[in-house]
Parts: structure tokens; sequence; C-alpha cells
């Protein structure tokens, strides 16, 4: 470089658009998120994060260039030029935050949890759970935010290791093996990242469904959409909602739709979504997700569809009586109460749970096995309980679902009942979409016969051998479950048959015979 040259950026004087620009840089972190687009930490911390390309961005800017220069003339201008070097720098100089709502988590070797890092939405604070101990610190840029999100409230600091308080506040659970499922999942809501059940209350009007649902929610994403979702039109609509909330509540469910139950299957074991930014070019919007789903409804078969039966923890609760009954008001100023003290415990019990995580091995996995896994050490870290206990409650859910599974199944309905005779059956999906008033060796058996008349007539009867077929392979696995295995193949002439076996009949018949034998 000649000294010409030296002289000229000498001389050269700095516009106010650079001026201005350079004091944003120094004051605040520009960075892109793992989307590769441009945002700004305020006063390089956390607790306030916004998109460069905002409306939220362009009046911060504006009011700043108001306050720090007195510049009115060719404000929107100004504000066009500083936003375009702000993007220019933060897309080709600056830093790389992974971005994400209300929840991150740190993962060690093992892929086994080790840190989870909790946003308390006040723009100051932020929780650090860790298998040591919990603490408050300052908000890292980790987090987006969002208009309807409020701030949690302070925890409050002991040893308890326990949340049973709440369980006066909520519905009645008269299972308690319900209830200690329900608990784990409560405290399961702080790990994000991970595949959890849905959980389904269902119960008779009166029964404080909603209020139960709300207050679960509450206990992680405060938010003026607690009072749950809108009615949802579609998947992509679903997807953008759950972007930006970490715990979906949907509720007073009266039927949950084939579309909707498999956009919830995906959302709740993770799902991604890409689609035009823009109309008017063709770069992509990606969303991945995995969010916790609570649902409520009046009933019990709210869910119909085997999949996403499988992905559910159904809880029922009690109708109230009049005399346990009390105000909205007088409950909502407990809960106030109470709210910082159960945040403390489930802090507890989480830092606990994170400790011994990596050693807990179980013989048999679940569905959901990691947030079995996940939830065994939660309840060996609880007060009073253990994790063999959520196992065994866990399993008499799994066979409540099983059976609801068939209750709601037409098709897998007939299978039972077609090898409860004789422990077998065999033909082509006609045979079996056909069978309506008789069957070869039940003859004269008429509460069977009553029984195949009302399947087959029913109006969810499949309506063609095709479509049996189909709703035979949903439910193969909840057939296979209670012991019918469900067999295809093919005749010499081509011709598909099928297959059912109940490899627990004859159990079944020597324990009918040594009844009646008792019983005489």
């Amino acid at each position: 470089m000649n000294k010409e040259q030296t002289s000229k950026q000498a001389d050269h004087k700095k516009s106010l658009a650079e001026e201005i620009a350079e004091q944003v840089k120094e004051q605040n972190t520009l960075f892109i998120d793992q989307q590769h687009e441009p945002y700004i930490a305020i006063n390089k911390s956390g607790g306030q994060v916004m998109k460069l390309s905002s409306r939220e961005f362009g009046g911060w800017l504006r009011n700043n260039i108001i306050k720090n220069h007195q510049r009115f003339q060719g404000l929107d201008t100004l504000v066009d030029v500083v936003s375009a070097m702000l993007i220019y720098e933060a897309t080709m100089n600056g830093e790389c935050h992974e971005l994400t709502t209300r929840l991150a988590r740190l993962d060690d070797c093992q892929g086994n949890p080790m840190e989870i890092i909790y946003d308390v939405a006040d723009g100051v604070h932020s929780v650090r759970i860790t298998p040591e101990g919990w603490s408050l610190q300052d908000v890292p840029i980790m987090f987006l935010h969002h208009r309807h999100q409020k701030p949690q409230c302070l925890p409050e600091r002991h040893s308890d290791c326990s949340i049973e308080p709440l369980r006066d506040l909520l519905s009645e659970f008269k299972d308690d093996r319900e209830w200690l499922v329900v608990m784990a999942f409560i405290i399961g809501l702080y790990v994000p990242n991970l595949s959890k059940p849905l959980l389904v209350l269902s119960g008779d009007m009166g029964s404080g469904k909603t209020l139960t649902a709300r207050r679960i929610v509450d206990l992680v994403e405060c938010s003026s959409l607690s009072s749950g979702l809108p009615a949802i039109r579609n998947g992509q609509e679903l997807m953008r909602i759950a972007n930006k909330n970490s715990v979906l509540l949907s509720d007073n469910l009266s039927n949950i739709s084939n579309s909707l139950s498999d956009e919830l299957c995906r959302i709740v074991t993770g799902a991604s979504l890409a689609k035009r930014a823009l109309y008017s070019d063709d770069d992509d919007w990606i969303c991945e997700v995995c969010r916790p789903v609570i649902i409520t409804g009046i009933p019990s078969n709210l869910i119909q569809r085997e999949d996403l039966l499988d992905r559910t923890i159904p809880a029922k609760v009690s109708r109230i009586s009049a005399s346990k009954r009390r105000t909205q008001s007088e409950l909502d100023a407990e809960f106030a109460k109470l709210k910082p003290y159960l945040l403390g415990s489930i802090y507890n019990i989480l830092s606990k749970a994170l400790k011994i995580l990596p050693s807990v091995k179980l013989e048999e996995l679940p569905r959901s096995a990691d947030w079995a896994k996940l939830c065994y050490a939660i309840c060996e870290s609880m007060d009073g309980h253990t994790g063999k206990e959520f196992l065994d409650a866990y399993q008499s859910i799994l066979n409540k679902q099983t059976e609801m599974a068939i209750e709601s199944s037409l098709v897998a309905q007939a299978c039972r009942l077609l090898v409860s005779q004789t422990g077998a059956w065999e033909g082509t999906a006609s045979q079996l979409h056909e069978i309506k008033l008789h069957y070869d060796g039940v003859l004269g058996h008429e509460e069977d016969t009553d029984a195949r008349c009302y399947l087959v007539n029913h109006p969810d009867w499949p309506h063609s051998p095709a479509t049996l077929g189909k709703q035979l392979d949903r439910c193969k696995s909840t057939l296979e479950s209670i012991g019918i295995k469900v067999k295809h193949g093919y005749y010499k002439y081509g011709q598909r048959w099928i297959e059912l076996i109940d490899t627990n009949w004859k159990d079944k018949q020597s324990d009918d015979i040594k009844n009646e034998n008792s019983s005489k």
C-alpha cells in the first residue's frame, strides 16, 4: 500500500451508519443460529435475543438511534443501512449458537444428559441443573424468546425430593400407580429432545381435567397459551406452534382425526419440516422439534389409532365432589404459593436422576425406552419411591393400553374371538372379512355368533378385504402382545393366506378346566 492510499484512508471520515454499526457490534453479540440465520444478543447476554431481519430488532435499532444520536431525518433509510451492515457482519464473521425454546441440554459421550439449562424467561436468570446440583446463572445465548412466554418464578432452595403436595391441587387420581407415572412424567418434562409418551387425562365433566393439565404445563412453560392450543388445521401449523412451545396442551377434545393422530406421533418422537421461507424465492425454512403433548377429554377411548395409543399414558381422574370443590382464585393462590417449593423439589430430583442415569440398566426395555430409563432414575431419586415401583406402575399402564387398543379395533376383536374356540384360524382376507353368522366348529355357540354379527355389521367394519388386511397389519403388534401371532403366506395359486395362532390357548384351556373342577 503506497503513501497516497494510506493518507486517503486516514482522511476518510466514517459515516453515521458506520459509527452506529460499530457501536452496536461492540456493545452486543452478533451471531448465526443452526439455520444460518443472523441474530443479535443485546448486551452480550442471552436474555434478549432478536433476529436481525425482524420487526422487533428494527424497532430496537430505531429507538437506539433516536436516543444516542437524536437523528430523525432519513431514519428509516438509516435503519435499513445499519441493519444490512450488521446482517453482513453476523453472517460473515459472527459466532454460531444453537437456539432452542425454554429448555436445552448437553450430553455426555454416551448420549446421556449431563446438564440441563432452563430459561426462566425474565431476561436475567436461567437454571443450570447438573449431577452435582442446580444453581441460578445468567442466561446463556441459547434460547429464543416468544411473545406468549411469561417469566417463571424462581425456585426455592431446600433438600426435599418430593412433589406429593401437588396432588392436593390437582384432580383426584384414584390409582396410586397412575399418579406415580404422572409425577415421573412431570419431572421428565424438563429433559428436552427426548421422545416421551402423550399424557391423556380423561374423566367425567367436573373432574378438573383442564385445571390439572394447565398446572402441569405451568410448571414448565409459563405462557399466555397455557389454556390450550387452538384447533389445528394441518401438520405445518402444528409444527410451527410446537417450535415455539416446550410443552403442548390440547384441551377438551371429543375426537382425534387420523391426520392429527399421525402428526402427534411425529411430534412426540421427533419431527422435521422444510418449506419455502417466502413465496418469492426457493429458500427453505427448516424446523426440527420433539415435544411432549398433554391431551384432555371426556371419553376414555379418545385415542383410537393403535400407533398413537402405543405412545400414550392414559390416566383417568374422578369427578370432584361438591364437598371438596374449591374456587379458582383459592386454588390459584395456593398453587402460586407452593410453586417455588415444587420447582426446587423438581430440580433436586432431576439433579440426582442425572447422576444415576448412566448406571441404570433395565432388563427389558418398553416403548419409549429412553424415557422409561429416565423415569426409573427419577423415581429412584424421589423420596418414598423406587425405580421398580415405576416399572410395575408403567407395566400396568401398558396392559391398559393393550386392552384399549383391542377395544378400539374391530379387526383385533374379531381375531381374538376367532382363536378363542380352537386356538388357531387360517384362511384368506376375504374369508376373514365375511365371517358373519357362523364358523365351522362353533355352531350352536349363540353368544359367539352374536358377537361376530355385531362386529361385521358394525359401521366401522372394513368395507373390503384389502382394507381389512391393512387394519390387520396395523393391529398386529397389539395382537402379539396378548399372545396371538399373525402369519402371512401365499397358496400355490398365488392367493394370500392369513394364520392366527393363540400361543396361550392351551394354558387358558387348562385354567378353565381347573376353575370348572374347583367350582364343582
